[in-house]
């Protein structure tokens, strides 16, 4: 079972999938490849509260992936 959290200002978002389920896969890296095109920041993390690596493609084999919306600021 995988999760996808996304994070864009004060908008957060949650997708589940089971890599039984290729409709969850499917809508997990369709909803990943838009944020992607749209500057978001992706992260595979290994453990809940642990350190992750930064990815550009979907891993449906993740436990989690956060990614993080870039911010306008000035």
């Amino acid at each position: 079972m995988g999760c996808l959290q996304i994070l864009n200002g004060n908008v957060e978002e949650k997708y589940s999938w089971n890599l039984d389920s290729p409709a969850e896969t499917r809508i997990a890296r369709e909803k990943f490849e838009v944020c992607m095109k749209q500057g978001f920041i992706a992260c595979k993390i290994f453990k809940k509260g642990g350190p992750g690596i930064q990815i550009t493609e979907f891993d449906p084999e993740a436990e989690e992936i956060f990614m993080l919306g870039l911010a306008d600021g000035g």
